[in-house]
């Protein structure tokens, strides 16, 4: 008898309802509120109804089956758990549903269900895979968990049994008074999980880009096994994960791009081998990657046996740096869409982020030969014809709308498209995969006419004429080259910076000083440092900024597609902007930066510092006429001491 509360919060009477919509999300998608685990397999979901007459009886006796088939060895468990329901007069449900919802089986006249995950960690050298078996009450809105290696002491899960309920207005979270407890689970319990139940019971379930709600969504849905996947992802990231972080050269962020890659590759691997299983294939499959940008994922496909190569319009700095061996095919070319730009000899082609060539990669894939399949994972929306994409449907967003749109494509391109959520670091990880076809090989003359028909359709005739008249193209002009779609127009090779970051640097000091000098005029002496009497400078308008300097300086500014604003705020160090008007940034302390956590090890572990903490020179102690106000071990920045 689950006996003791753990923990309750008073529910909305409306919110009610959204009990099993919560537990989708904890039971399916536990690793969002544990961040020690990766994900979750679902093994078995059974849903059952009782027998009648005596529903109640069995009610009773269906509440304590976890008590008899937690000890039973996985290898049987759907087996026997499917035996004692049937003993008990249960109708067990006969066909098994991957990504099941416990909110739609609740709404089909089920009484309960029976539910195997395996909880998996990030970190699988020090955890292992645990199993948690769940029993389900839809009548009388409970759910009982219990992990299945009592015998082993983990940090993923409760070791002991415990139950979700709902009783009139109020959900609690209880267990037995007979179990042994720790105090850290009980605080997880307390202070996490009831929170984050009572947050998703009391608001609206938030809907992805498509507009279908996430409770129901999941990631890697088309990979047959995420303990592989977890395995293969922890794999390589050992292998290529911090030596590519380590020689990053470009100005993003590695510590986002590089491990997004290896989670993409690490993707696609999985796909493919579970394609070559599926139909009995020993060769590695080809790709190419229209848009490989860095080359990272080229690069680890390529390392991995998989023959293929990148295209890009203008080369990376990273495209020196891979090792000599195996040999990365990067290749600097401009993809029109057109019978010159078919791969007929390739398998996948991946379209990772490939903006304005984004709906085209199901038409070039369709094209290129019956057998040839696609990866999409779109970014920035684009129509045929490189204009940006307009939404279609004002109920999503621009991002959901346009894959919306990009799925129809496949479809008009006579692919079975599948869609599936990626585990990146990025907010745009919905991908399409089109790898079988919906039509048979004799009949691709008349689906091809179907997919022109399609894009003439949405490349208007009028909107076409513009755009070859912009070019300074005539009709009668216009090359006989296989062109897909006249207007369209590549991206150039070179892009245009407009952050003010190639602006030579003798006109950025130049300016930072006027400036610097028109804000001391303003003087004033903050309270904080009245003893030493450190000019902190005014409050200065942008439009004041600009006429006191010189329109040789503004030329060189806006030769490089920068403003004033922008400048400044790339010194953010020096200059505050904020709403038009600009001052000087009072120099950070230490102290200010470092929050709590940080402060314990910086405490605990002896010389610790944070991450650029004393990396660059003080600004001010350097070019301050007073200096800086900070002592040396209280200011941010090095002194030179």
């Amino acid at each position: 008898m689950f006996d003791r509360t753990i923990a309750e919060a008073v529910i909305k009477p409306d919110c009610i309802s959204n009990f099993w919509q919560a537990v989708d999300i904890y039971l399916f998608k536990t690793h969002v509120v544990n961040k020690k685990l990766f994900g979750v397999k679902n093994v078995l979901t059974l849903p059952y109804k009782n027998a009648p007459p005596s529903a109640e009886e069995t009610f009773q006796a269906t509440e304590h089956l976890l008590d008899h088939i937690a000890e039973t060895e996985l290898d049987s468990f759907e087996h026997e758990t499917r035996k004692r329901l049937l003993c008990l007069g249960c109708e067990v449900r006969e066909e098994k549903v991957d990504n099941i919802s416990l909110h739609e089986v609740s709404q089909q006249q089920y009484d309960g269900a029976i539910v195997l995950n395996r909880l998996l960690p990030k970190n699988i050298n020090v955890f292992r895979p645990i199993d948690v078996a769940c029993w389900i009450d839809f009548r009388s809105l409970r759910v009982r968990l219990q992990c299945l290696q009592k015998d082993k002491v983990t940090t993923l899960f409760p070791a002991f049994p415990f139950s979700l309920e709902v009783t009139q207005r109020t959900l609690s979270i209880r267990c037995q008074s007979t179990d042994t407890v720790d105090e850290r689970s009980i605080y997880w319990l307390r202070e996490v999980l009831l929170e984050r139940m009572q947050k998703w019971m009391e608001t609206n379930i938030p809907t992805n880009a498509t507009g279908t709600s996430t409770a129901s969504i999941r990631s890697l849905t088309l990979v047959d096994n995420l303990e592989q996947y977890n395995c293969l992802f922890n794999e390589l990231k050992q292998k290529y994960g911090q030596s590519m972080v380590s020689i990053w050269p470009e100005c993003t962020d590695p510590q986002k791009f590089v491990f997004e890659d290896i989670a993409i590759a690490a993707y696609l691997l999985m796909l493919w081998r579970k394609e070559r299983t599926a139909k009995g294939l020993e060769s590695l499959q080809s790709f190419v990657d229209i848009g490989c940008g860095n080359g990272l994922l080229v690069y680890i496909l390529a390392s991995e046996g998989h023959r293929g190569y990148g295209i890009d319009l203008r080369k990376r700095k990273l495209w020196d740096m891979y090792p000599a061996e195996p040999k990365v095919d990067l290749r600097v070319e401009t993809i029109v869409p057109s019978s010159s730009s078919l791969f007929p000899d390739i398998d996948w082609i991946i379209g990772n982020h490939s903006d304005e060539l984004s709906p085209w990669i199901p038409v070039i894939a369709a094209r290129s030969s019956y057998r040839c399949r696609f990866f999409l994972l779109p970014c920035c929306a684009y129509e045929f014809d490189g204009r940006k994409y307009q939404r279609q449907n004002c109920s999503l967003s621009q991002y959901g709308d346009f894959l919306n749109y990009a799925a129809e494509i496949a479809r008009v391109c006579g692919f079975a498209v599948e869609t599936d959520r990626l585990r990146i670091p990025s907010t745009k990880r919905t991908c399409l995969v089109g790898s079988t076809r919906t039509y048979p090989e004799m009949e691709y003359e008349q689906q091809d006419e179907r997919v022109t028909a399609f894009i003439n359709e949405r490349s208007s005739r009028v909107e076409m004429e513009e755009k070859l008249a912009q070019n300074g193209i005539t009709e009668e002009n216009v090359p006989s080259s296989g062109s897909w779609s006249a207007g369209f127009k590549p991206r150039e090779s070179t892009e245009k910076i407009r952050n003010c970051t190639k602006i030579d640097r003798s006109v950025v000091d130049k300016i930072v000083a006027i400036v610097f000098g028109e804000l001391l005029a303003k003087r004033r002496i903050p309270a904080e440092f009245a003893e030493r009497s450190w000019n902190a400078g005014g409050t200065l308008a942008l439009e004041e900024l600009v006429k006191a300097i010189p329109q040789e300086l503004l030329v060189a500014l806006k030769a490089e597609c920068g403003g004033l604003q922008t400048l400044l705020r790339n010194n953010h160090q020096i200059f505050r902007v904020e709403k038009g008007t600009v001052q000087l940034r009072i120099p950070t302390r230490i102290s200010d930066t470092v929050d709590a956590a940080l402060a314990r090890k910086m405490k605990k572990v002896k010389n610790f510092k944070p991450i650029n903490f004393k990396q660059r020179v003080c600004w001010f102690f350097v070019n301050h006429p007073d200096g800086c106000p900070l002592a040396e071990k209280d200011c941010k920045f090095n002194h030179r001491s």
